[in-house]
């Protein structure tokens, strides 16, 4: 097992922005996940988030993530440290 960080912003379609995406994600591939930021509206919601756990498993998880809808993207501007 190779553990790993990764640095995440998930951005909602409306659909699933009252769906338990991330606690099903974590419970499912064993993942730990740390959220930096956030906002939730009725019609959009992003997630700015510390992913953390075994390489596979993250890719795997975010792969489940786009599957379902969300636009996955790598953070490559500041976050809260």
């Amino acid at each position: 097992m190779t553990p790993s960080k990764k640095l995440i912003e998930l951005d909602y379609p409306t659909d699933l922005v009252t769906k338990p995406v991330l606690s099903e994600m974590i419970k499912k591939y064993d993942v730990t996940v740390n959220i930096r930021r956030a906002s939730i509206t009725k019609g959009f919601g992003y997630v700015q988030m510390e992913i953390e756990g075994d390489e596979k498993e993250l890719d795997r998880a975010l792969k489940d993530l786009a599957g379902q809808g969300i636009d996955v993207n790598p953070i490559v501007k500041d976050i809260v440290e």
